[in-house]
């Protein structure tokens, strides 16, 4: 099974370098990740030279500024960057409101989306699943849950329905210390990956640790090891879709 990561951050400001991800992932079996850039950055050079430093191991996704019009989502994706980092609700401050949405569905790019329950529901999100119906998108953190979430999880259950009705958009699983307390062991579990696997099934599934932040949770060996197990059950092919198959489709890795 390959395993990828597909949420984690680097940088030579703020976080770590791509080699201190590349040493986690060697030493926990993960063979490729996506460079989500960090809140705040919209400088990508770190992400385009890391792409070019590890060919074939490695996608990114961009941040580009509020103002941007379109032009830097295409400098940039024409220097390799393959995605875009939009909030689930975003407008641009340009003339139009929906330009980097509109240059990632033109150039192609997966967007991954930060988001908060009321953003997978408000109405500006509706507009952007409506107007590019086909502009493949990541609705990160599992829609933005936390470990103050509650049982019968009804607004969850309302995120799911809602959001995977919508066959180009899918979920990244992160690691369980997010949305339980620390430190390990991690019990009850609350089912919230249970109820996001069948909202959307495994093809539509994909693991992402969070690193560098995992380390002040769980750590990125355990991020991957507890979900591996909750899914122990599951075929060899359903594990194999969430944890590697269906990001290297999305991703192109």
């Amino acid at each position: 099974m390959i395993i990828v990561d597909t949420h984690c951050h680097a940088g030579l400001q703020k976080y770590e370098p791509a080699e201190s991800l590349l040493r986690h992932m060697e030493t926990s079996g993960v063979e490729q990740a996506v460079l989500i850039q960090y809140g705040g950055n919209t400088d990508n050079s770190y992400l385009v030279d890391c792409l070019a430093r590890y060919p074939g191991k490695l996608a990114a996704a961009m941040i580009v500024p509020d103002d941007d019009d379109g032009t830097a989502v295409r400098d940039w994706a024409a220097q390799g960057i393959q995605g875009i980092r939009l909030r689930a609700n975003a407008r641009a401050t340009a003339a139009d409101p929906l330009a980097q949405w509109r240059a990632a569905s033109e150039l192609g790019l997966i967007v991954s989306a930060p988001c908060r329950p009321a953003w997978l529901l408000s109405a500006a999100f509706d507009e952007v699943i409506e107007t590019f119906p086909d502009l493949r998108i990541v609705i990160e953190h599992l829609g933005g849950v936390g470990p103050d979430i509650v049982a019968p999880y009804e607004e969850f259950r309302q995120v799911l329905a809602h959001v995977s009705a919508h066959p180009n958009l899918s979920m990244k699983l992160p690691g369980f210390g997010e949305f339980c307390p620390v430190p390990l062991p991690f019990d009850p579990i609350p089912p919230l990956a249970r109820l996001a696997l069948d909202a959307f099934g495994p093809q539509r599934l994909m693991w992402g640790s969070d690193y560098p932040p995992v380390s002040s949770r769980e750590g990125y060996d355990n991020s991957l090891r507890v979900p591996l197990e909750y899914f122990a059950d599951l075929s060899a092919a359903d594990r194999g879709a969430i944890f590697g198959a269906t990001a290297q489709s999305v991703w192109g890795l």
